[in-house]
């Protein structure tokens, strides 16, 4: 059996007999369910969204005992760029980086950053960033939109399309 799976499948009384393909591929994001137990993720998609958000939203030197995991998108914010081109080259590097080392099994095939325009974002001096990663070996594409306030907050979530 593949490492990748498409469909979720839960136990119940139909499919006892496949126990096997219910077992969850790993915990989601955020940790905050109210049936007091971690969310799980059965589907490749749900669980590769949730990895990469964590990735993204981890500043490196964070995680204790992994000082790279993570992205230093943060601290880009703050750096003296000379040029709007420059700092976008710097900020896809840094993300572009970070999946490469720490995410493997992704490949990135789209990666777009610029600012937000008013109709998407209400907030003046917000940075749009449109990301679509691949399973390697699969034709499984993950299309995510990331936002950047003027304070230095991410705001990450599944874009409804490919584009």
């Amino acid at each position: 059996m593949s490492y990748f799976r498409r469909k979720k499948v839960i136990p119940n009384s139909e499919n006892a007999t496949n126990l096997k393909y219910a077992k969850p591929l790993g915990v989601l994001l955020p940790f905050n369910n109210p049936k007091g137990i971690f969310k799980l993720g059965y589907t490749n998609e749900e669980q590769v969204y949730s990895n990469l958000k964590n990735l993204l939203l981890t500043a490196k030197g964070e995680r204790y005992m992994l000082p790279t995991f993570g992205t230093d998108i943060r601290t880009l914010l703050f750096e003296n760029i000379s040029t709007e081109e420059e700092f976008f080259d710097s900020l896809k590097n840094e993300i572009r980086s970070s999946i490469t080392e720490w995410m493997p099994y992704l490949v990135v095939s789209r990666l777009d950053a610029g600012l937000a325009d008013e109709q998407e974002d209400e907030r003046d001096h917000s940075i749009k960033i449109s990301l679509v990663v691949q399973i390697v070996d699969t034709g499984i594409y993950l299309p995510i939109q990331i936002f950047i306030d003027e304070t230095g907050n991410l705001n990450i979530t599944e874009a409804l399309n490919n584009g």
